[in-house]
């Protein structure tokens, strides 16, 4: 019996459509960002003071993307889009993501809320508006998710480019 039920929920699999990839998503100042979960090497939750990190005896830098992206804009908290993941609000509290490249180099990225698991499908995902990349002026965020009642947008970071960006500019 366990092989019969074993083949069709492989067919019912096959026929469900895309539930789409997990990532990770955190909120830089002003806008929610997503990164595909194997590219998190750990995430550390933030009291007082970011920790100096080290790995394999090199240091690990940690940088405030939302500064490089946003530069020291301040808007009120009750203007900032919410997150919301099964039912709760994700938590505004300090987090420092470490992020992987598949070259095994690794950054820290200060985020301004606890990270959440979110499922995008590839249909979701669209080109970033030119508005977006000539704010910016960053080759490490180039696509990303349109609003939607149950989510704001949601912007997509590339790992590799984002760690080879930030490892280039401290050397």
């Amino acid at each position: 019996m366990p092989v019969i039920s074993s083949l069709r929920s492989q067919r019912l699999s096959e026929l469900r459509p895309d539930i789409g990839q997990q990532y990770v998503a955190f909120r830089l100042r002003l806008a929610w960002f997503i990164l595909p979960i194997d590219s998190i090497y750990r995430v550390i939750s933030l009291e007082k003071h970011i920790p100096k990190l080290t790995f394999s005896g090199q240091s690990v830098p940690a940088i405030d993307l939302g500064k490089l992206l946003f530069g020291q804009t301040k808007v009120p908290i009750n203007s900032i889009p919410q997150l919301i993941v099964s039912g709760a609000v994700v938590v505004s509290k300090p987090s420092l993501i470490i992020v992987r490249s598949q070259t095994e180099d690794l950054i820290g990225l200060l985020s301004n809320s606890q990270p959440a698991l979110q499922r995008v499908s590839p249909d979701e995902i669209v080109a970033l508006p030119q508005i977006y990349s000539q704010r910016w002026k960053v080759d490490f965020i180039n696509s990303m998710t349109l609003p939607s009642k149950e989510r704001p947008s949601l912007f997509f970071i590339d790992s590799d480019r984002l760690v080879a960006h930030i490892l280039k500019k401290n050397k």
